[in-house]
């Protein structure tokens, strides 16, 4: 009986010894596991002319996400028709991603192009992180050439698309020596397209056909230039004649030969609903004798429509944070980050900075996100002004009987329920900061910056976007950082918590029981040495 006792008590003593050993190898058996699932989602990349391809293998799932440019993680698969991307499943199964190099998702970082998308593994919840990055392919810029007469081939210009050079009625002679092309027939001279002018030009043409993606030719811009904008414009091309020295035009030397650029855009209004992020860097590279040949060749002709002069002035928007919901004492920024608790309202104020340009400018708030520190995920707080409503903690914005906001204020405001993001490594509450940003439109016509704050019907349809009459002035106003802070009573709510605390509470109980059988164990083992000695001694005292 002694023997089966002492066995029973040593298999509890090894069960227990290797649970101890279970819960101190498994984070490191757990790192090991999630490093081979990740070699399982990383893709073959394969760089060309027409943009970047990564394939999957056919464990990754179908619903590939990306970030584009303002940090939001998107599906792609609902931006295959807007932003030049493509998902598709190929014949072994195996996961295909397309992004042209022009695509909403791509960024430039050095020299390389770069794609930061998240994607799923079969059967798994856990995203992956994966960054396919191809070469940045650098456009070959022209070098100018002072040369006699122009090339026939340049020439061949569209007279809708002909930009003068030089005054009206400029001899043969003259227009050659500004290296643009002449024709004899209707006495014109017009620069040659897509080339760096003698005289100190960027002249070259944008074609819509050309774009991956939809885009106005009439609506293209030098970027932060507004009032620079192209010379000709049709239904399909946009012809650009911009001074290397106008419109903000960046400049480097490199030796003798000294290099400018600029970049074109597409101006967006925020109305139009547009996801496409058009651009087209233009370089000219000159001599040092280049350019002094440009000043030269300048006045041969006199300057008869001198631009505009364009003033741009600037109208301050903020965003703070009220100590309540009165809105009378707010936090100043050097009190940042601030540490909240989850699940309580924090007062938003955004307003137009005063003293005001107009007073007859309303503000309106468009749209809201938050998003942590990593930048690996957001939420929209409002839509279109109105709180979102797949929020179960929905924001409030102050409204009449009539469920409109103020038509007409420089001062919006909502709350906030504070919130965690989960981190996608973990599945934990994050315990990195959190950031608050907002889409704002400034606005004289108050139907404009009515917000009717309707919520979704039982379908779950979104609240449609009222159709603006006409564009108006869009910001961006952002705010953080914040800490927030678990309560100790959510973090009893999680299940994944409750499952490790009541791991650990067995695992020391069966640590207390066995070492209290260990203890028995000795004290049995003790006595029957003492009994059998006992007894050898008797018998020895008998003989």
């Amino acid at each position: 009986m002694n023997y089966r006792f002492i066995k029973i008590c040593a298999t509890l003593l090894l069960f227990t010894v290797m649970a101890r050993r279970c819960v101190c190898l498994s984070p490191d058996h757990r790192k090991k596991t999630l490093e081979q699932r990740k070699q399982l989602a990383m893709p073959r990349v394969t760089c060309s002319l027409r943009g970047i391809r990564a394939v999957f293998g056919p464990m990754v799932k179908n619903n590939v996400y990306a970030r584009d440019v303002t940090g939001a993680t998107v599906p792609v698969p609902q931006y295959e028709k807007t932003c030049g991307v493509q998902v598709a499943r190929v014949k072994n199964q195996s996961l295909s991603f397309f992004s042209r190099y022009d695509s909403c998702f791509v960024r430039v970082e050095g020299s390389k192009v770069v794609i930061p998308l998240q994607v799923q593994l079969a059967g798994e919840d856990r995203w992956i992180r994966v960054n396919i990055s191809c070469p940045l392919i650098k456009a070959r810029s022209e070098r100018t050439q002072p040369r006699p007469t122009p090339f026939p081939g340049n020439c061949d210009i569209e007279r809708a698309l002909r930009v003068d050079c030089g005054h009206q009625r400029v001899s043969s002679d003259v227009c050659y020596k500004l290296g643009c092309c002449y024709d004899a027939r209707d006495s014109a001279c017009y620069y040659t397209l897509n080339a760096c002018s003698l005289d100190g030009h960027f002249v070259f043409s944008v074609n819509a056909a050309d774009a991956h993606t939809p885009i106005d030719p009439s609506s293209l811009i030098v970027k932060d230039q507004p009032h620079c904008h192209p010379v000709v414009t049709t239904p399909d091309t946009a012809v650009f004649k911009i001074g290397v020295s106008d419109c903000g035009a960046k400049r480097k030397a490199n030796g003798d030969v000294v290099i400018y650029e600029v970049e074109v855009v597409e101006l967006h209004t925020g109305n139009d609903g547009k996801n496409s992020q058009f651009s087209l860097q233009v370089q000219c590279e000159y001599d040092s004798s280049d350019l002094k040949r440009a000043a030269e060749l300048r006045s041969l002709y006199a300057v008869t429509n001198p631009p505009p002069v364009i003033a741009l002035g600037s109208i301050g928007v903020q965003m703070r944070i009220a100590t309540d919901a009165s809105f009378t004492s707010f936090i100043p920024e050097e009190q940042l980050p601030l540490t909240l608790p989850l699940r309580e309202a924090v007062n938003v104020e955004i307003s137009i900075v005063q003293p005001s340009p107009d007073p007859t400018l309303s503000l309106r708030v468009r749209d809201c996100f938050a998003y942590p520190g990593s930048r690996h995920s957001v939420w929209t707080l409002l839509y279109d002004g109105c709180p979102n409503p797949q929020d179960n903690m929905r924001s409030s914005v102050p409204v009449d009987k009539q469920g409109k906001t103020t038509s007409h204020s420089q001062i919006r405001r909502f709350d906030v329920k504070t919130f965690a993001f989960l981190d996608p490594s973990t599945g934990h509450p994050s315990p990195e900061e959190m950031y608050f940003y907002c889409w704002v439109e400034i606005c004289t016509n108050d139907v404009d910056c009515v917000q009717r704050c309707t919520f979704i019907s039982s379908e779950g349809e979104r609240p449609r976007r009222e159709a603006a009459s006409q564009p108006h002035q869009l910001q961006l106003v952002s705010l953080g950082p914040m800490q927030l802070v678990q309560n100790n009573t959510e973090a009893e709510k999680d299940p994944c918590m409750k499952r490790e605390k009541m791991f650990q509470v067995i695992v020391y109980i069966l640590s207390g029981v066995g070492a209290g059988l260990l203890v028995v164990l000795l004290f049995i083992v003790c006595s029957s040495i003492r009994r059998m000695q006992r007894a050898h001694d008797e018998q020895d005292a008998s003989q």
